[in-house]
């Protein structure tokens, strides 16, 4: 009984010994952690858009994605992908506004680029001139409405002009083959993607040169139709440059029936008229 008594005892004064003694030992209570400010980047190189930065929802990096890939296109590599979805970053009112702000870097000549940290928009890049820089920050408004601070190193000055003579070997290759498409479509013939593996040949020994590629057909047809026919056919000439691993930056465009070279009214004259016109926009490297 005595022994029974004597472990009693014992395990009481441990208790009350814990009770008292250690809670002093114990840390405090965690305080949440402050949230970390959400931040977003978005440059625009040679064609390819590289997206980066921490967002607060995935639904807000969904429609940055979404909206990217409508303008740069879906081809891959052409939006790269680095943005990331954190618990830890707080609310961004700015964030909603991204997708509508994106257009922007299209404006610019070269390298074009949008840095969000949080607190400051820093806006740079270089454009033609005075007129398109404004359009540029009027453009930038939704998110400077949103509370940001814009800091603005846009560039309003053309590029160099390109030297004439990559404009004149394309005009020469161009001139003695065509980029020839199957009627009423935009699939590329055999020998219009031979032409275009000689451009490409070319093309590979200037990688930081913009181009335009203009498509064109004959005035038959709905001059509706023939822009939209010229326009994907234009597009069609870009994938494929793209898909062969030309990193320059195209632009293509649709003229439909409203340049024609010829005025002949036959077929070779007609044939004429329907091309792809390859075009320098920004400094060359030949």
């Amino acid at each position: 009984m005595m022994r029974a008594a004597i472990l009693a005892a014992g395990v009481v004064a441990l208790g009350l010994f814990a009770v008292l003694c250690l809670p002093r030992h114990l840390p405090p209570p965690t305080a949440s952690m402050p949230l970390t400010p959400a931040n977003f980047h978005a440059w625009l190189e040679h064609g390819t858009l590289t997206l980066r930065g921490s967002l607060p929802s995935e639904n807000s990096k969904t429609a940055i994605l979404h909206r990217a890939q409508e303008l740069y296109g879906a081809t891959p590599g052409r939006v790269v992908d680095q943005l990331a979805v954190d618990p830890r970053v707080g609310p961004a009112a700015w964030a909603g506004n991204v997708p509508m702000v994106l257009p922007i870097l299209g404006h610019m000549t070269e390298r074009g680029s949008i840095i969000i940290d949080g607190r400051t928009i820093v806006l740079s890049g270089r454009v033609d001139n005075d007129r398109a820089k404004a359009t540029v920050l009027q453009e930038i408004a939704p998110l400077a409405q949103t509370g940001l601070e814009l800091e603005d190193h846009i560039l309003a000055a053309p590029l160099p002009a390109p030297s004439p003579s990559l404009q004149k070997k394309l005009n020469e290759i161009l001139s003695h083959a065509s980029v020839e498409f199957e009627s009423n479509t935009t699939t590329i013939t055999p020998r219009g993607r031979a032409t275009l593996d000689q451009l490409i040949t070319l093309l590979r020994r200037a990688p930081h040169t913009a181009f335009e590629i203009g498509g064109h057909t004959d005035k038959y047809g709905a001059p509706d139709y023939n822009l939209q026919l010229s326009r994907r056919r234009a597009e069609a000439v870009r994938h494929y440059f793209i898909s062969h691993g030309l990193t320059n930056q195209f632009t293509a465009v649709g003229y439909g029936a409203s340049r024609p070279l010829s005025v002949a009214q036959t077929r070779a004259g007609f044939q004429h008229n329907r091309r792809i016109e390859l075009r320098v926009k920004g400094r060359s490297d030949v």
